[in-house]
């Protein structure tokens, strides 16, 4: 009954809302919105692009904004109070002044398309349009009559350089246009960037793609063309360069720059890859070196005494600006004289800037989920060149303090102010090579890999037990472009041991009937491996749409489950265990996807799809607590407490305090939008929840299953604000939990009530 009233609610506020934002009695006489823009082309078959017509048209149909068309009507709002201040900032922010239907802007667009279908070969075609008029607002047709296209019958290439025609006609396969091509303007422009850039890899230094030209001869009977591609005559744009000497800067400074070095160095590396001639580097210092040279050795792909590539430029640029010790890295070429006529040479400059060595950088946070109030802090040295091979080097410790509820008995619940307390030290080295018994030259080359150790001990006191973890970590981070990134930890070693638990949940523990509880508060090793992957299209200081996609895979405990036989492990209660611990053995992978839609105005529209899945087995019963999966706090479903849904519709106990699960589903979205200055606003829904592997007996309705886990999530709203003082965004965010992923007494799932259901989250930038 409750559910079918919060859906009456729904239904009349959006009713509301759709009626409100009816734009036809804002629209003045005689004019009409441009609801929508049609294109069709007559005759089925052509390659003409609907979606590159489309482009064309001027007018642009009114709904802008997730297919709404909220937008205008803020316009039409704030128009008829213009002494609002509210409706001020709601026009600055969401406002778009309305498109009308103009008979001139239609035929402009309409032109500009016959203009484009001329560039694409169908030279000649009529494009028009129509209109259809209703209730104000108008739907435009551009109606597209293609001609016949014009064939390329002939491509020739006069090209006097004979080693230059050799460089160009190498690949001819993978030019873009051939003989029986239909005529493209646009891919002929392609096609010079693509010879430009291919002569560029081959030592032309100076070539230019305005040194490319295309001369076109049509026969307009048989509709076909024939195509001469000619590189003019230029005298520097022909030559050929060879790399001479290369000169590195490394920490180079323009207040310097009339000094003279007062160190150098030369470091000889064999770059492998059959290639005959080494590579020499040049190392020039002002002051005493702080970098080794053979730092660079992998980074710097510029070749002496190879001709002159832009790739290798473009990829040392890539290499250099990666490393943490240096910013500003300059790269220049200047021609100089040569012994032999015919060798034409460049010499080769490369300077970087260092940044400060050591640094030291604080955090604090305050959080409130539910009502737990916390604080915690960090503070990290880093050292930026600690072995003069600009290693990384990062010590960091954290501490922090909690309260959380504590529950003595089923129906009993009190709160202890800071009854949780965290410390923890972690140490991290990061080497900017490839560190590996196996040589690996050409992947270490072409991707510039990372390895990273790590080593960390923390402990956590609570009211019921304590923690004590201690982690160590080695791997591998590299790039394959710069929207990819690969993250690969052939070892990884995790050891939590349990400690001073209260007695009274010491009872609770005896008394437990579901093993996995207990399993939780029981001392356990992982030893396994980790693999990510992070694909990101996001542009640095571009406010542009961008999608982040991250999925990861980890297992643990099956390199050990080879020695279970042997003297090196002992059993216990039909556990294998190592050093006395039981060893962890699983596989878990999930899966996080967050769309990026850029609305204009600092306005954004960000989705979030979450899927985890792990499965225990071998020498294991349940995932370890810290490789569960959970839903419900300030980053997750913030209508819920930290740990506090799920899993399915198992309800729990008051001291079931930690509530985990093998699988998550978890939808997110958020629109974000500016307030004032520093502040900004979000509106945002939360849906998800977790479940078990397998049927517990002890735990009924908390597996998943495809039949019934729809009827399971939960689901909250809420609002939020945001202060960015763009070092750090502080978050505050108010949701109100709607659906629960139970039943209650009357078999509704819906919540009753909106004060007592509200949860205000704090946090340290955004969720997600």
């Amino acid at each position: 009954m409750k559910g079918k009233k919060l859906h009456i609610i729904v239904l009349a506020f959006v009713s509301v809302v759709l009626s409100s934002c009816s734009l036809n009695r804002f629209v003045p006489e005689g004019k009409y919105l441009v609801k929508k823009n049609k294109v069709t082309i007559e005759k089925k078959g052509t390659e003409i692009s609907k979606s590159s017509l489309s482009s064309y048209i001027a007018l642009k149909p009114y709904k802008t904004v997730l297919q709404t068309n909220f937008p205008t009507w803020v316009y039409y709002q704030s128009a008829r109070r213009p002494n609002s201040g509210f409706w001020k900032w709601m026009h600055r922010n969401f406002g778009n002044e309305p498109v009308y239907y103009d008979i001139s802007e239609a035929n402009r667009s309409a032109n500009q398309m016959a203009l484009y279908l001329n560039h694409v070969g169908y030279f000649n075609s009529e494009v028009t349009h129509k209109v259809k008029y209703r209730r104000k607002k108008a739907e435009v047709e551009y109606i597209v009559t293609p001609a016949e296209p014009y064939r390329i019958n002939r491509m020739d290439y006069i090209i006097e350089d004979s080693l230059m025609r050799r460089f160009i006609m190498r690949d001819k396969e993978k030019l873009s246009l051939g003989e029986g091509d239909i005529y493209n303007e646009y891919t002929l422009s392609n096609e010079r960037e693509l010879i430009t850039e291919r002569l560029k890899n081959s030592g032309y230094y100076f070539f230019k793609r305005d040194n490319i030209f295309y001369e076109v001869d049509s026969n307009f009977m048989n509709h076909t063309l024939s195509v001469t591609m000619k590189i003019s005559k230029n005298e520097l744009s022909h030559k050929r360069y060879n790399i001479n000497k290369i000169s590195i800067f490394p920490n180079y400074s323009i207040f310097r720059m009339n000094e003279r070095p007062s160190d150098s160095a030369t470091l000889t590396v064999d770059i492998g890859r059959r290639r005959v001639l080494p590579n020499t580097l040049n190392f020039y210092y002002f002051g005493k070196p702080k970098v080794t040279p053979q730092t660079f050795s992998r980074s710097i792909q510029i070749l002496e005494g190879y001709p002159y590539n832009l790739r290798n430029v473009t990829t040392t640029y890539k290499n250099l600006s990666n490393f943490k010790l240096f910013n500003n890295v300059n790269i220049t070429f200047d021609t100089v004289s040569s012994k032999n006529d015919s060798i034409n040479l460049l010499d080769c400059k490369i300077t970087m800037q260092q940044n400060d060595v050591h640094s030291i950088t604080m955090q604090a946070e305050g959080t409130k989920s539910d009502s737990d109030l916390g604080i915690k802090g960090s503070i990290a040295y880093t050292n930026k060149n600690i072995f003069h091979g600009a290693e990384t080097f990062q010590l960091s410790l954290k501490g922090g303090f909690e309260s959380q509820k504590i529950a003595l008995a089923d129906s009993v619940e009190t709160h202890k102010r800071f009854n949780s307390k965290e410390f923890g030290i972690t140490a991290s080295l990061q080497f900017p090579k490839f560190l590996s018994p196996f040589p690996m030259r050409n992947f270490a080359r072409d991707y510039q890999p990372t390895t990273t150790l790590s080593l960390g001990v923390s402990s956590l006191v609570r009211y019921y037990y304590s923690r004590f973890v201690s982690s160590l970590s080695f791997g591998y981070d590299w790039k394959s472009d710069y929207r990819l990134q690969q993250n690969l930890s052939p070892i990884y070693l995790n050891v939590v041991k349990i400690y001073d638990i209260n007695p009274l949940f010491q009872t609770y523990l005896d008394n437990e009937a579901n093993q996995r509880r207990k399993d939780l508060y029981t001392d356990h090793l992982i030893f396994g491996a980790r693999y990510s992957l992070i694909y990101n299209t996001q542009r640095i200081n571009q406010e542009t749409s961008f999608i982040y996609l991250r999925t990861d895979i980890e297992t643990s405990g099956n390199l050990l489950s080879l020695f279970n036989n042997t003297k090196l492990t002992t059993q216990n209660n039909g556990s294998h265990e190592i050093f006395g611990i039981r060893y962890a053995q699983y596989v878990r992978a999930s899966l996080d996807f967050r769309q990026h839609l850029f609305l204009g105005r600092q306005s954004w529209v960000v989705f979030r799809q979450f899927l985890g899945f792990g499965m225990p087995y071998g020498n294991s019963e349940d995932i370890p607590f810290e490789r569960s999966f959970y839903a419900g706090g300030a980053n997750s479903l913030r209508g819920w407490g930290y740990h506090s849904v799920g899993p399915g519709s198992y309800v729990p106990s008051i001291a079931e305090f930690e509530r985990v699960g093998d699988m998550q589903i978890e939808l997110n979205a958020e629109l974000r939008f500016p307030v004032y200055n520093i502040i900004n606003g979000a509106l945002f829904v939360d849906a998800g929840n977790v479940w078990n592997y397998s049927p517990d007996p002890t735990m009924p309705d908390a597996e998943f299953r495809f039949d019934s886990f729809y009827k399971q999530i939960a689901l909250d709203a809420g609002v939020g604000l945001r202060l960015d003082v763009s070092f750090l965004i502080l978050r505050f965010d108010l949701a109100c939990a709607l659906r629960n992923p139970y039943p209650d007494v009357m078999g509704d799932y819906w919540r009753n009530g909106l004060w007592n259901n509200l949860k205000l989250n704090m946090g340290i930038g955004y969720p997600f």
